[in-house]
């Protein structure tokens, strides 16, 4: 006899109750062969042939019921590695679930991203997800299926369309209602963000001249809703069209910015700024508390500056909307460089579109005035004259500027 079949036959009195209680059929299997060849006169290798089973196979669960003197042992276990390869670092991980906790708002492609650019570490954003999955930092929400027609996103290939709009600040303040005045660029997101205590015409011709002051690139449309403040079209005695002899139409006027109004009842055509609203509540008033409106107003030019100069975005290829509306500038001047090179004045007539130059034949006649478009505001606005050649920095100049972060465009570089 076997020592392990004779230390086995001592032991397993001691396991009746417990292997009683087994469910699992593997795992009987395995007791009763061991106990079958325990009581078992012939020696192991013919109880085991017998059984249809190899010696070794006896060997294997015997020995681990011996260890551990407990039918647990005949449980199958999983053959997964304990340790791989592949696993993310502790370290990693513990800075992940401690950024999500210190800015809840922010996915698993901006927490990505920022690993990479403050704390130098690589996550992907999938491995983001599921270490913020197993820690219940996120949960899955699935969005009900859209309905209305205007569901696609696009974007301005120039900056200077901007969307303008209204919203209550979603709590009171020293228990009063105060009011956020915004407007966004379509092509860059750059924002003006200010609070008021009411929601007058006055308040926003106001907003309108400090955002004439520090818009950073010329102004080409102005889109609004048909609030009260922005136009008189439903007015009862105004009838059904704008007069334009509203202020806000007026002071567009004056300045050569069309002023666009959406369609009654449908807000998603003013989805960037609406967009922008849901960001504000999730990343500012969720997180900060304010004292009266001082306050209010002095943290939200905090949170506008840091919205144009530090957030970086996904949909804007990870840049700030600072970055990108240098970068524009600098394609508007290789652009008009370039193709005032290429087509001279003197043998076509060039006209201006939003996405660069189109040639067409003379075939208006020449007393109709000719449309000024997005690329013939920027050089007024830049105060160039079309007639001279202009002396533009060259590419090599360029591409150091284009790819510099949170340069700053300046008029003198035109001269």
């Amino acid at each position: 006899m076997s020592a392990l079949k004779y230390q086995l036959r001592e032991l397993l009195p001691s396991l009746s109750e417990e292997a009683n209680k087994i469910s699992d059929r593997e795992t009987k299997q395995r007791f009763y062969l061991i106990k079958a060849v325990c009581d078992s006169k012939k020696n192991v290798k013919k109880t085991c042939e017998a059984r249809g089973f190899s010696t070794d196979f006896f060997n294997k669960w015997g020995n681990r019921l011996l260890e551990t003197k407990s039918i647990k042992a005949l449980l199958t276990q999983s053959k997964a590695p304990k340790k791989f390869w592949n696993l993310t670092p502790k370290r990693i991980i513990k800075r992940v679930v401690k950024y999500k906790k210190e800015f809840p708002f922010r996915g698993p492609d901006r927490v990505s991203f920022y690993l990479k650019k403050v704390f130098n570490m690589v996550c992907k954003p999938s491995t983001v997800y599921d270490i913020l999955k197993r820690h219940n930092l996120i949960s899955k929400k699935y969005r009900k299926e859209r309905t209305k027609k205007h569901f696609r996103r696009y974007r301005r290939p120039w900056p200077g369309h901007l969307q303008l709009d209204i919203k209550y600040v979603p709590y009171p303040v020293d228990g009063l209602q105060y009011y956020q005045i915004s407007a966004i660029d379509h092509h860059s997101s750059w924002r003006l963000i200010r609070n008021y205590g009411r929601r007058t015409l006055k308040e926003v011709i106001s907003f309108l001249n400090e955002l004439e002051i520090n818009c950073p690139f010329p102004m080409i449309q102005i889109q609004t809703d048909n609030a009260t403040e922005f136009t008189d079209k439903f007015s009862s005695q105004r009838g059904l069209r704008p007069t334009e002899f509203h202020l806000f139409d007026e002071w567009c006027k004056a300045r050569s910015i069309d002023h666009k109004l959406i369609p009654v009842g449908e807000k998603e055509i003013n989805g960037k700024v609406e967009n922008s609203h849901k960001w504000d509540d999730e990343e500012y008033y969720s997180q900060k508390e304010f004292k009266d409106l001082a306050h209010l107003q002095a943290e939200t030019i905090n949170y506008n500056e840091y919205w144009n100069t530090e957030r970086f975005t996904k949909a804007l290829g990870d840049k700030t909307p600072e970055i990108v509306i240098n970068h524009a500038y600098v394609r508007a001047i290789a652009w008009v460089n370039y193709l005032g090179k290429r087509f001279p004045q003197e043998k076509k007539e060039r006209f201006l579109t939003e996405g660069g130059y189109v040639i067409r034949s003379k075939t208006k006649p020449k007393n109709k005035t000719k449309k000024r478009t997005a690329v013939d505001r920027y050089l007024q606005w830049l105060d160039w004259d079309q007639k001279n050649k202009l002396k533009i920095l060259p590419v090599p100049l360029i591409l150091p500027i284009y790819s510099a972060p949170r340069f700053r465009f300046s008029k003198t570089m035109a001269s």
